[in-house]
């Protein structure tokens, strides 16, 4: 499987975790992590397996916080 273009990068001060992204993505490739031990602590938004992203930017445009841009892939 080849690379995407672009991948979405997650700005870590501005994601709430709030799930939206996740709910959107249909190639579920955004997870909810928690950061603290024993799953428990705040929640951030995670790209988990880049190569499987359709490049679809619905979890930008979903996003309230603006924590989520594009960035192209060199290559």
């Amino acid at each position: 499987m080849s690379q995407p273009s672009a991948l979405p990068v997650i700005d870590p001060d501005r994601c709430t975790g709030c799930g939206r992204c996740v709910a959107v993505c249909e190639p579920k490739v955004l997870w909810l992590a928690v950061e603290g031990p024993h799953a428990w602590g705040p929640k951030q938004s995670v790209l988990h397996s880049p190569q499987g992203c359709t490049v679809c930017v619905q979890c930008v445009q979903v996003c309230p916080f603006d924590a989520i841009r594009m960035v192209k892939q060199k290559g």
